[in-house]
């Protein structure tokens, strides 16, 4: 699938998941349908009743309209506000780690609202709270008040400890945009010059780098400055070429009855093989231990790059057409990994989705009108607004058809669609459901790279296995995270593939110093882990 060349306006990363769209505003107000239906006095001097006030704790997410906005005036919180029903009290911290501090600190002050986001139950913001009684069991809240909360979010979300314990629901999940993000980005320009279809199995794969190897791709005279695959330090979005061969750093399978993770497996060899050859025949860059972040991106749009991994929601901005320097006619496409001797290649730990958890403090008196506001947050007649905002500033309807424009002032300035897509939307991030992505620049390419992610899922046994306190002391044990590889195997890796060290015996070295230095106490303790699920 191939990126249009047609110029994205929006000017911010391009928005990861939306949740669907919107119908008819919804009303509370209870008090109009007496008044006007009789001459009665007494009747029309009856008052609406006054909207419940919940006050809400979140983060403004980094986005430039949250941080400005002044709650009590603001058109989307009331616009929120008038279709649930509710009176809403929104209270934006800091991002990141910022707010994380800032969080700690209301929990410790006791200062709690209504509805508080945070990263999961047991997280530690708020140390112990789970035990001392401070957030509400919602199971029967949910029976009684959540017929949407129940319905359209999974039941692995329900199950994960993120959100439940001891068969108890004290948290309602939110949603990232996707739950899985990575991709293979290759110039599809040069498949072309070449006359090369996309490949899918690693020989392919290999003949792709070894024909770019051999011809001036970039145009700029030096035919020894393209490189097939493109690799920053510390492997960083380089999970390619391991599941491929039955393994990958970042994973823990059961073997012989106990856990162990992939990267001391003697299968780990034949993957490390096929990367010194890459390094060996010029295929990949010679600096790939030490190319930092902000180096590897300008290689590629500098056009040294045949192909390289990355999250399929980079294709409109990170690897926007424009910025590929002196690449006239630069084409991107995203493709699967590819097939090898053990299987088909994979990009991405198994996710289940979760982006944080929404808890209601046993203090709350609005427990039940919580639930019944996130339960409309829900609901299909949400579904507009967390896409598109409001009918008549943010989008228009015309003959029955939704016309919402991503890079309008009303939608892009100070990244205002953010705000009512991520910010104050309880489902979670949702910049890329089918409703928004219709509307956006290589939409069609985008839905088609994220079912190439969803597809290139790694198969692991340790989801969910809890850090171990085997590796409390000694980080460097620990297997990759997702996205970097551990450091004690990097060391290994880095001197084999760019033969420092022989694999052999540099390989067993490695795996004896990791068993020594804590790998054995790991693996007993991930086996126990494993076993006390499994019974589950």
């Amino acid at each position: 699938m191939r990126q249009i060349g047609t110029k994205l306006t929006m000017g911010l990363t391009l928005l990861t998941i939306a949740m669907l769209p919107v119908l008819s505003a919804c009303s509370k107000d209870t008090g109009s349908s007496a008044a006007g239906t009789t001459d009665s006095p007494k009747a029309n001097s009856v008052k609406p009743k006054e909207p419940v006030k919940l006050q809400i704790l979140t983060t403004h997410a980094g986005a430039e309209y949250a941080k400005d906005v002044k709650v009590a005036d603001d058109p989307y919180i009331k616009e929120l506000g008038n279709r649930s029903g509710y009176d809403l009290k929104f209270e934006f911290l800091g991002q990141g780690e910022d707010f994380n501090q800032q969080l700690t600190v209301r929990f410790a002050s006791n200062n709690l609202p209504d509805l508080i986001r945070t990263g999961g139950i047991e997280a530690s913001t708020h140390p112990g709270a789970l035990e001392q009684g401070v957030f509400q069991d919602l199971g029967p809240l949910l029976d009684k008040y959540g017929p949407n909360l129940k319905k359209k979010i999974p039941k692995e979300a329900w199950d994960s400890p993120q959100v439940s314990k001891n068969g108890k629901i004290f948290g309602i999940p939110a949603f990232s945009a996707l739950s899985a993000s990575k991709v293979i980005y290759i110039r599809q320009d040069w498949l072309d010059k070449l006359k090369m279809p996309q490949p899918k199995t690693l020989d392919e794969y290999v003949a792709f780098f070894e024909a770019v190897k051999q011809n001036d791709m970039n145009g700029n005279g030096n035919p020894n400055d393209e490189y097939g695959i493109y690799v920053q330090e510390n492997m960083l979005y380089a999970d390619l070429f391991f599941t491929e061969f039955g393994v990958s750093p970042h994973a823990w399978h059961v073997q012989n009855g106990q856990m162990v993770p992939d990267m001391i497996r003697p299968e780990m060899k034949d993957a490390i093989k096929f990367w010194k050859m890459l390094y060996d025949k010029g295929y990949v860059n010679p600096n790939m231990f030490t190319t930092k972040g902000v180096d590897w991106g300008a290689g590629i749009w500098q056009g040294k790059a045949g192909l390289w991994e990355n999250d399929v929601i980079q294709l409109n901005s990170t690897w926007s057409l424009d910025r590929f320097v002196n690449q006239p006619g630069a084409e991107v496409s995203m493709i699967a990994p590819p097939v090898g001797p053990k299987g088909k290649g994979a990009l991405s730990l198994p996710f289940n989705g979760i982006y944080y958890v929404w808890v209601i403090p046993s203090s709350s008196k609005h427990a039940e009108d919580a639930i019944k506001f996130l339960d409309w947050a829900w609901s299909d007649e949400a579904d507009k607004f967390f896409a598109y905002g409001i009918e008549g500033k943010n989008y228009s309807v015309d003959n029955g058809t939704v016309k919402w424009d991503p890079a309008a002032p009303s939608n892009a300035e100070k990244g205002a669609s953010i705000f009512y897509q991520i910010v104050v939307n309880p489902r979670g991030d949702g910049r890329m459901v089918p409703d928004v992505l219709k509307f956006t620049q290589n939409g069609e390419a985008i839905t088609q790279g994220i079912e190439i992610a969803k597809n290139a899922v790694i198969q692991i046994d340790n989801t969910d296995m809890p850090k171990l306190k085997a590796f409390e002391t000694h980080p460097e044990l620990v297997p990759g995270n997702g996205w970097t590889i551990g450091g004690l195997f990097l060391d290994m890796f880095a001197k084999v593939v760019t033969g420092k060290e022989e694999l052999e015996p540099a390989f067993d070295k490695f795996v004896s110093e990791w068993k020594r230095r804590g790998g054995d106490e790991a693996i007993k303790e991930a086996t126990a882990w494993y076993n006390s699920k499994a019974k589950k």
